[in-house]
């Protein structure tokens, strides 16, 4: 171990009980989707408080704060890039939860509550790293910017996809790199990711008094057809040997929501629904666009009275990919087997970030590696390790080291 590595991992320890206390106020507040604006104005205070000068909050519109801190080089060179949520999904009752979700119980070396895994233990995690950085004046070339955003749970377009958009985050440099800090046990790196996309579909049928069905044209049979033709659209995705992936399941489209139906004594006129499609890495969402008006056109074809039209969600989330021998893989590997001994796996995610964006939107390559165990994401029982999240502020600062820092290494 070199003496830089030695002093970011002492330092953090240092921190220990600071970073733990803040992290515990953070997870405190409530910061349902919409409602980031104190958990954003904490984190800010918190940071400015411990020596971090520039910090900002930025919003596309008044009341959605996305916090940014950046830490400065000493030369020229690339910016690193972290980025997580700041908001959290809505809580199920509390009396449901062993721990309340808002009161930031620590009980065997774990803190548990509402967005603990999803995904405040990252977040908080890269901007203490980022403290770290700071106290010790670590000298590296160009920038490191650490986001905190708000909207990732419904969509980005006021968080993530504002700050690209705005030119917060971009590639300016060719060696631009970053990590998106979501949940993945600190044990594994996402490099792959599917895309989601969302359409809403529009059967239109004909209203008529269902004593006499025979005037009217049931949308709800005609949505059973298209219903039908995505479960066999489904079979297609999911056999079709062109498109199949080393680190992900399938693709898969699924038909995800219905509305449809005024009373029950009249034919139905319209059917809403919504579908929802998981792309590999090289599909868009124009591929999915037309895989869906030629399901309508067959239908149409095969029954004049089918009558279809569809629109897409906003927030279309790209798949994504991460070459393997990327740099950042690589620095990251290797603060993860100084910190934890053995070897980090390199694995492919079903759900989705906003990894996808930044990647897809401006070329940054930037996988998916943090604390908390995933499969506690959204659960009663959410909680993180104490040692894990300190665990991901050491591997964090070790990683910009590596990558950027000047000197031995």
């Amino acid at each position: 171990m070199n003496p830089m590595e030695q002093q970011i991992i002492s330092a953090v320890d240092q921190r220990r009980d600071d970073f733990i206390r803040f992290f515990r106020e953070l997870v405190m507040t409530p910061s349902i989707t919409k409602h980031e604006q104190e958990v954003a104005k904490k984190l800010f205070d918190g940071l400015k408080a411990r020596g971090m000068e520039d910090v900002r909050i930025v919003e596309k519109e008044p009341g959605r704060p996305n916090v940014l801190a950046y830490y400065h080089g000493v030369e020229d060179g690339p910016t690193f890039t972290f980025n997580g949520h700041l908001d959290v999904l809505p809580p199920q009752e509390n009396a449901e939860w062993p721990h309340p979700p808002f009161a930031g119980e620590i009980e065997d070396g774990k803190l548990y509550g509402r967005g603990t895994v999803d995904m405040k233990s990252g977040t908080f995690s890269s901007f203490f790293a980022g403290l770290i950085l700071n106290e010790l004046k670590v000298p590296i070339r160009g920038n490191v910017l650490f986001t905190g955003v708000c909207d990732e749970l419904i969509s980005g377009d006021q968080g993530v996809i504002y700050l690209i958009d705005a030119g917060y985050i971009k590639k300016e440099h060719a060696d631009d790199s970053g990590l998106n800090c979501e949940p993945t046990d600190l044990n594994e790196m996402n490099i792959a990711t599917k895309g989601i996309l969302r359409v809403d579909v529009f059967i239109q049928g004909k209203g008529a008094f269902n004593a006499r069905p025979y005037l009217g044209i049931s949308a709800i049979d005609k949505a059973a057809k298209f219903i039908e033709a995505i479960q066999e659209l489904n079979e297609q995705l999911k056999a079709d040997p062109a498109h199949q992936h080393p680190m992900l399941e399938p693709r898969t489209v699924q038909v995800a929501m219905i509305e449809g139906g005024e009373a029950s004594n009249l034919v139905p006129d319209r059917v809403k629904m919504t579908v929802t499609r998981r792309l590999h890495p090289g599909e868009t969402m124009e591929d999915c666009l037309r895989d869906y008006q030629a399901v309508i056109d067959r239908l149409h074809a095969e029954d004049p009275e089918f009558q279809a039209t569809f629109r897409p969600w906003p927030g279309f989330r790209p798949p994504a990919e991460v070459p393997e021998e990327s740099p950042v893989v690589a620095a990251v590997a290797r603060a993860h087997q100084l910190i934890k001994g053995r070897k980090m796996e390199l694995i492919g995610s079903e759900g989705g970030t906003d990894a996808s964006h930044v990647v897809a939107r401006t070329g940054i390559p930037m996988p998916v590696y943090g604390p908390g165990d995933y499969r506690l994401l959204g659960t009663v029982d959410e909680c993180v390790s104490l040692d894990e999240f300190i665990n991901a502020i050491k591997i964090y600062a070790l990683t910009v080291y590596y990558m950027q820092g000047i000197g031995e290494k």
